[in-house]
């Protein structure tokens, strides 16, 4: 006997029904409670919404029904979708991972999968959907296919991501901000003592901001701010974490490495950031130093709090003794 699967659905008109009907279609399990009961129905009742996109599946992995949703969503029309496989959904790198079908074997194992992917659209860009993909199996338990409910949400990500920065990084240099960094350090600090490894940090001023800024301006003062940023990543490791803490204060989180190491790297950085030369609105160049505190973590600290403070003492110490030069702070 042909089911409305098989016929994927063209006989069907579009849904007129009320907009209270709708909503109840969102719902996963009501997906499959009304797709084994009467799925002309089920097709019916979304074809004209146009919040979410809703298409089914069959069992062979075909796209057999492609709603107004989809459509708006995808820039796909019905006669663009329907008949062609699932995987012309999701971007070239996704079919060449093996997503697609990861996901329709995951739902065949656990019934369900709601989850963030890459999908693209008609005209060959990207976006992230929200989906959900359940298995449908008839009241005797024959497997039908699947439904899939979708969502465009690349707009309330790039928002989210966008909160998640001025949160959390500097608006000018771009490296964590004062509280980020000190939470990324704790958490360092931490794992640290758990595993018994060392842990350091540097503390670096720049020596005669105030007088940069005066002499030739604020935008020489940030171009110097952000030369030295640039400076302090570039001589960093992967693991390190690198933040602006004050006006012009920078601290550099060292996991595993104890004093020497981090010492030596306090060096290269001084010597590294002694080669910038910052361009003036006036055609000449200026040069630019730092004074760099070290602390490193012994048994008897209590957290980080008290690690930056003893870098600090150091830093204190390196800028009476004359500036562009590395201290280390000893108990």
């Amino acid at each position: 006997m042909t089911s409305a699967w098989d016929q994927g659905f063209d006989h069907l008109p579009p849904y007129r029904g009320s907009g209270a009907d709708a909503p109840s279609v969102f719902w996963p399990q009501q997906h499959a409670q009304l797709l084994q009961r009467a799925p002309e129905r089920y097709s019916e009742m979304v074809s004209s919404i146009s919040a979410f996109g809703i298409h089914l599946i069959d069992r062979r992995g075909i796209i057999r029904s492609w709603n107004h949703g989809a459509e708006k969503i995808t820039g796909l029309q019905r006669d663009q979708a329907v008949g062609r496989p699932f995987e012309q959904l999701f971007p070239t790198a996704a079919i060449a991972e093996g997503i697609p079908r990861r996901t329709l074997e995951f739902v065949r194992a656990h019934q369900r999968c709601s989850d963030e992917q890459r999908r693209v659209r008609g005209d060959g860009t990207e976006f992230i959907a929200q989906t959900t993909l359940d298995l449908v199996r008839s009241e005797s338990g024959e497997l039908l296919g699947f439904v899939e409910v979708f969502q465009d949400v690349t707009e309330a990500r790039q928002r989210e991501q966008q909160l998640y920065q001025r949160a959390t990084r500097d608006p000018l240099t771009g490296v964590s901000s004062r509280g980020h960094l000190l939470e990324l350090a704790d958490n360092e600090l931490e794992r640290a003592r758990r595993f018994s490894e060392p842990l350091s940090v540097l503390l670096l001023d720049i020596d005669h901001l105030k007088r940069i800024n005066d002499t030739y301006g604020q935008e020489v003062g940030d171009r110097t701010l952000i030369a030295v940023t640039k400076a302090c990543v570039d001589n960093s490791r992967k693991i390190d974490s690198v933040g602006r803490i004050g006006g012009e204060e920078f601290a550099v989180v060292l996991p595993r490495a104890n004093k020497q190491p981090a010492t030596e790297m306090a060096q290269r950085l001084r010597r590294a950031i002694g080669e910038i030369r910052v361009p003036t609105s006036g055609g000449r160049e200026i040069g630019v130093t730092v004074s760099i505190g070290v602390a490193a973590m012994r048994p008897t600290t209590r957290d980080f709090a008290e690690l930056l403070r003893q870098a600090d003492v150091a830093l204190y110490q390196a800028k009476r003794e004359g500036r562009n030069r590395v201290q280390v702070w000893f108990e």
